[in-house]
């Protein structure tokens, strides 16, 4: 499993590009990258960019221990939002599992997409928040 980061010009938003086998060690990988990175800020938003991953073979105890990872993680990520985008119904499905068992012990907004362009519009700035 292979990860990319790229940081948005704004420097608000990190995403993190991913191929091959997905594996929770892989998972946890990124994550680490993500809080170790020099330009990353607790409150920030993460665009998980999924369509080239394949983590059907991730198992139920899988996506817990991704989940129980992630939720150690969340003084570190803090309170922004993290879209992921999946292209195939089984992904799609295990990210949403994830999803429901990780968002009430995060302080981070998840959101799951079919589309990139549906998540950057999710995670960009709404214009009253501008104001």
């Amino acid at each position: 499993m292979m990860h990319h980061i790229e940081i948005d010009s704004r420097g608000t938003t990190f995403t993190i590009t991913t191929a091959g086998q997905g594996n929770v060690e892989g998972i946890i990988a990124f994550l680490d990258a993500i809080v170790a990175h020099p330009q990353w800020r607790p409150g920030l938003n993460i665009l998980l960019d999924h369509r080239r991953l394949d983590i059907a073979p991730i198992t139920v105890e899988g996506i817990d221990r991704v989940s129980g990872y992630f939720q150690t993680l969340s003084p570190q990520l803090g309170d922004g939002k993290i879209a992921l985008v999946m292209n195939r119904d089984i992904d799609f499905g295990i990210a949403r599992a994830w999803e429901l068992v990780t968002r009430e012990y995060v302080d981070m907004e998840i959101g799951v997409f079919r589309s990139i362009e549906e998540a950057r519009h999710w995670l960009a700035p709404s214009k009253d928040a501008a104001d």
